[in-house]
């Protein structure tokens, strides 16, 4: 425990570059990019990923983000296999993920008002969200393990709807003591005439942002 507080204050203070916050821009446009044709083959129709904004910062400061901070989410968790301190969790608005399901359901169109649960929706709705989810967490999660020439594999993906700050709590519960930093990644996603808001939240654990930070360490020369 001693050694993992000792490495968390090691980067208490740390701020990137603008040049190492360019690489990772530069990686997550390429998970986008691997995205696009892989979401397109599932969903059916022509979609685009763009990658609006991208930092690493403490995952503190995910709601706001958000325009309610008591606004309800889906949120889509993925632990990296081997990786016990390392996940990726996402989160998609609420309205938006309904209507991107009613635009590819042929069903009669749901209200966001009888959605209480994920229990609410059909199988097949879930399956859909869970798939985004998953083939999101997979390029991305691949665009940052190639720059630090590893495999980051991420599980089975686990689906919730509920606050942004409900969620929060059991994020910092479980990753506060071995990591106070997460890649924020805000995205949308384009299908037909509907657009999916979403925020990729990739936590990593204390040995690979040890890695992470020597990989940009030796692509920029630097010594931090």
């Amino acid at each position: 425990m001693k050694k993992e507080e000792s490495n968390v204050d090691k980067y208490k203070d740390f701020q990137l570059s603008a040049e190492q916050l360019d690489t990772l821009r530069e990686l997550g446009n390429i998970g986008s990019g691997h995205a696009i044709t892989a979401l397109s083959d599932i969903l059916r129709n022509e979609v685009d990923v763009s990658l609006t904004s991208l930092d690493m910062t403490s995952f503190w400061e995910i709601p706001r983000l958000f325009e309610n901070f008591n606004s309800e989410v889906f949120g889509i968790y993925s632990q990296i296999k081997d990786q016990f301190d390392m996940a990726v969790i996402q989160f998609f608005t609420k309205e938006s993920v309904i209507n991107l399901i009613n635009i590819l359901s042929d069903q009669e169109n749901i209200s966001g008002d009888d959605i209480k649960s994920v229990s609410d929706l059909d199988e097949l709705s879930r399956s859909i969200i869970i798939e985004i989810g998953n083939i999101l967490a997979g390029n991305y999660s691949n665009a940052l393990a190639d720059l630090m020439s590893i495999k980051l594999i991420p599980g089975i993906p686990k689906l919730a709807l509920d606050d942004i700050n409900a969620m929060l709590e059991g994020i910092i519960a479980r990753f506060s003591q071995v990591s106070d930093y997460s890649i924020l990644i805000k995205t949308i996603l384009k299908v037909k005439d509907t657009e999916l808001f979403g925020i990729i939240c990739l936590i990593p654990s204390i040995e690979i942002l040890d890695n992470l930070f020597k990989a940009l360490n030796v692509k920029f020369d630097l010594d931090l």
